[in-house]
C-alpha cells in the first residue's frame, strides 16, 4: 500500500513531467517525419520541500520517505490557481474503455472540467494520473465524455473512482537512497521524484 507523503507546508516547487515512450521517426532521404505513439506514457512529479522544522514535520516526512521507498508513494498533484469546485462523485461509466477519451458519470450537473486539469483513476488498487485535453461540461445526468492525455494504460472497471477534487500521483520514489539533512533549526529535504509505475 502506497504511503502518502505529508504536506506540512506547500511544496516550494512541484513539477509534473510527462514521460513519453513514443518517437519521431525520420524518413531516409528527406522524407516526412512520422510520429510513432506508444502506449505507456505516464507522469513523474518532482517535489521540492521548503526547509522544515525537525519536530514534528521533518521527523514524520523522513519516516514516510523511508517507507515509501519500499512501498510506493502518494502525493496530491498541485494545480495552483485552479478552483476545482465541487465535481461530485465521478466514476468510470462502462467497461472496455481504451484510447484518448473516457466516459464518466456521477459529476455534479454542469460541472466544467478544464483543459489541463489533472485527475486520477483508481483501478485495481492503484492510481493512474491523467489530465483533460479539452474543456468538457457534465450534462444534467452527470455524464461526460472527456478527452484525456496520456492514453488509458489500463481498461478501468465500470464504477472505478476518479479523483477530480484531489488528484494523486502514485508511484515509486526515485534514487538509491533517502538523504535528509538534519539540523537543529531546520532540515533540508532533497528534491523527491515520484514516477508512476505503469
Amino acid at each position: 500500500m502506497a504511503i502518502e507523503l505529508p504536506q506540512p507546508r506547500l511544496p516550494k516547487v512541484a513539477v509534473p513531467r510527462l514521460l513519453d515512450w513514443g518517437a519521431d521517426q525520420k524518413a531516409p532521404q528527406g522524407g516526412a517525419y512520422q510520429r510513432l505513439n506508444r502506449l505507456g506514457n505516464r507522469f513523474a512529479l518532482d517535489i521540492s520541500y521548503p526547509r522544515l522544522k525537525p519536530e514534528p514535520d521533518g521527523r514524520i516526512l523522513a519516516s514516510r520517505l523511508r517507507r515509501a521507498k519500499a512501498e510506493g508513494a502518494l502525493f496530491p498533484v498541485p494545480q495552483p490557481g485552479l478552483s476545482v469546485g465541487a465535481p461530485g462523485n465521478p466514476v468510470v461509466d462502462g467497461t472496455g474503455q481504451a484510447g484518448s477519451a473516457i466516459l464518466l458519470r456521477g459529476f455534479t450537473a454542469g460541472y466544467q472540467v478544464r483543459e489541463g486539469q489533472f485527475f486520477s483513476i483508481i483501478h485495481g488498487g492503484r492510481r493512474y494520473l491523467h489530465c483533460a485535453s479539452a474543456d468538457a461540461v457534465a450534462a444534467g445526468d452527470g455524464k461526460v465524455t472527456l478527452s484525456i492525455h496520456p492514453m488509458l494504460r489500463v481498461q478501468p472497471s465500470n464504477g472505478a473512482i476518479c479523483e477530480f477534487a484531489k488528484p494523486y500521483i502514485e508511484g515509486i520514489v526515485g534514487g538509491q537512497s533517502i538523504d535528509v539533512e538534519l539540523s537543529i533549526a531546520k532540515m533540508q529535504v532533497p528534491t523527491i521524484t515520484i514516477t508512476e509505475r505503469a
